[in-house]
């Protein structure tokens, strides 16, 4: 098993003694105090530098979701133990806060849900999403990305609004289909099409900049050019700015979730995905080149600037590198207080 982070916690936390929150349906919730809430991403091929994760878990339950490692760190390897079993990060805000009090983290971006959705459902319930969103509503100067398949973030448009005024914002709604029978197949519990496109409309009514991430790209299942073609341009009407897309990879622990689901629901794809993934955690290099030729074309189809990359950010109202210091340490200044705390 792999080195723990500063914000994983040891066995004792599955004790019910040591934080169990009251069940819904079968998800368990499980009180996980942090002290770190803000975390490098050491990857350089990431267009972001800080990640946050406000839950770990997520009950959305996508088959395919590369994030159910994660709870192998808590030594849980049953995969459906990922949707099951949700840790609710508690005073996550003031983790931030106080990170963000002596971190200068500049103009390098954070992304927020790069491992499970900030707006689950339980984000209903516990409300870390928007605790964490109101601290950096008050600091200014952010690079913040946001990632997520429900309509519930537009609950948050009061503070994204504060954030975008301040900071450079993005949302990001994931969406790799409209055929709502395959969609509820592969996601079991997250938000239909239709709520999502309405959610990313309304963002870009009020002036924030939405993407659509097709990803992932399922061989076989979402990846046919017409059912590729009526997502972008569904997303192109509600506003989306641009569109992103990457092919499924397989991590062990999402493949025993994963490969038995297509053995069950699609067993005519059973011999295609061995030999795609059985001995590797991506597809062939051919597959990827032939699903970027396919996307290149159908952008530009759909309206969206084909060579325009990730890292192509708006610029107007943000703050040149001195101004993000500056409102950082009067941000600190602020939460002397927060920042004294150990």
């Amino acid at each position: 098993m792999g080195r723990k982070s500063a914000e994983t916690p040891e066995l004792p936390m599955l004790e019910p003694d040591a934080g169990t929150l009251a069940p819904v349906r079968d998800v368990e919730f499980l009180a996980m105090p942090v002290r770190q809430i803000l975390n490098r991403c050491a990857n350089p091929a990431m267009r972001f530098r800080w990640t946050i994760n406000p839950y770990r878990g997520c009950e959305f339950g996508c088959v395919y979701c590369y994030a159910r490692y994660t709870h192998e760190f808590l030594e849980l390897r049953d995969p459906l133990d990922f949707e099951r079993r949700i840790f609710v990060k508690e005073r996550a805000a003031e983790a931030l806060a106080r990170t963000l009090a002596h971190t200068p983290v500049g103009a390098d971006q954070i992304a927020l849900g790069t491992a499970t959705d900030p707006y689950q459902p339980a984000e209903r319930r516990f409300g870390v999403t928007r605790s964490l969103l109101a601290v950096m509503a008050r600091v200014g100067g952010l690079d913040l990305s946001i990632t997520t398949k429900s309509g519930l973030i537009v609950r948050d448009l009061d503070l994204l609004g504060e954030i975008n005024a301040r900071s450079r914002l993005s949302v990001n709604f994931s969406l790799i289909t409209l055929d709502r029978r395959m969609q509820r197949a592969l996601e079991p519990r997250a938000p239909r099409p239709s709520i999502r496109l309405a959610a990313l409309e309304r963002l870009t009514s009020a002036g924030i900049r939405c993407n659509l991430l097709m990803m992932p790209m399922i061989p076989g299942i979402t990846d046919d050019p017409g059912g590729i073609a009526a997502v972008m341009r569904a997303a192109r009407r509600a506003g989306a700015a641009n569109v992103w897309h990457r092919a499924l990879f397989l991590k062990p622990a999402a493949a025993r979730r994963f490969l038995p689901f297509i053995r069950e629901k699609f067993p005519a794809l059973v011999r295609r995905f061995e030999d795609y993934y059985g001995r590797s955690t991506y597809p062939p290099r051919v597959y990827d080149e032939r699903l970027d030729a396919i996307f290149g074309t159908l952008k530009r189809r759909c309206g969206f600037d084909a060579d325009e990359s990730r890292d192509t950010r708006p610029a107007a109202g943000v703050a040149a590198p001195d101004g993000i210091a500056q409102r950082q340490m009067s941000f600190a200044a602020g939460f002397g207080g927060v920042a004294r705390q150990r």
